[in-house]
């Protein structure tokens, strides 16, 4: 049977091990966007003009409010080849399966607004992935995920320390009893 020493150390290492490895994993996820962010950064800047800006208001289910989904297309020449975009920017973590949403909203002040910024018949900038050049952005992803990794970090560096507090501390032993002499 474990003495309760022992299973209250293998207990503090227990949640160490998942405070350390939980904010590994946040800061990973919250580095994603921030990655792909930088990514646009990189592509060519190229000029462009919004061919269509609108908005559909549209139900995704019968218990939930009206969304309005903002509809970007705009025309750019890259490389020698004219061709068309609709993303007004890349999605944080994974592409966009309906690459014709800009923006989904339930405010109609906020899709207004979009459409306003990108009128019709505006000569603008896009970036273009110069790797892939059907892929193009009209404004880049946020970086401010970059500024909160220190909060999942003090998850990951305390559990971490937690763990290694208990790995290194020695075993308490009590000193051998005093011969006694008849």
């Amino acid at each position: 049977m474990d003495s309760p020493s022992r299973t209250a150390r293998l207990f503090k290492i227990g949640v160490g091990l998942m405070l350390m490895l939980s904010g590994l994993a946040v800061t990973a996820l919250l580095f994603i966007p921030y990655r792909k962010a930088m990514e646009t950064r990189e592509w060519t800047e190229t000029p462009c003009e919004i061919l269509e800006s609108h908005r559909e208001e549209r139900t995704e289910s019968e218990f939930s409010q009206p969304v309005q989904r903002v509809f970007i297309k705009y025309r750019y020449t890259f490389a020698g080849a004219d061709r068309t975009g609709t993303r007004w920017r890349r999605v944080a973590f994974f592409e966009n399966l309906d690459k014709d949403v800009a923006k989904k909203t339930p405010h109609i002040a906020e899709a207004d607004k979009l459409i306003a910024k990108y009128p019709a018949g505006l000569a603008t900038t896009c970036w273009v992935n110069p790797a892939a050049p059907d892929e193009s952005v009209l404004e880049h992803y946020t970086r401010a995920a970059i500024y909160t990794l220190w909060w999942p970090m003090l998850f990951a560096v305390g559990g971490g320390g937690i763990v290694w507090s208990v790995l290194r501390r020695k075993k308490v032993t009590s000193p051998p009893a005093p011969d006694r002499a008849p």
